[in-house]
């Protein structure tokens, strides 16, 4: 028979260098013990915590404002495609045009695509 599979590591085993968040942190008896051994630490603790959240609150943030810049540059870029395909048809280069607008719209499909399985990473 194969042996159990231990339960995974209690977060009171995890460095101080991994603690990111409220369920990272130690047991109250642990935190009684640091507390004796180094007065302050569970303070120091629970700041390092509370740091660490704030931090990954700004980069939602700036992953939003990244998000909406590109959203607006890709609807930019679409728009631009467009105009230029309506102004090479009205001046007799309708060939031409839809070259563009396919050429256009296949590379705006692979950085959609590409992004997409980036994201999935």
């Amino acid at each position: 028979m194969s042996e159990p599979t231990p339960a995974p590591a209690a977060a009171a085993e995890a460095s101080p260098e991994t603690r990111s968040s409220w369920r990272d942190l130690p047991l109250e008896q642990q935190i009684d013990s640091w507390e004796t051994a180094v007065p302050g630490s569970a303070a120091r603790m629970l700041r390092q915590v509370e740091a660490d959240y704030e931090h990954r609150r700004w980069l939602d943030r700036v992953e939003v404002r990244f998000r909406m810049f590109g959203a607006l540059l890709g609807g930019t870029g679409i728009i631009g495609v467009f105009w230029l395909t309506k102004h090479l048809v009205d001046h007799d280069a309708p060939a031409f045009a839809a070259g563009v607008f396919g050429a256009s719209v296949a590379a705006f499909a692979g950085l959609v695509l590409r992004s997409d399985r980036r994201r999935g990473q």
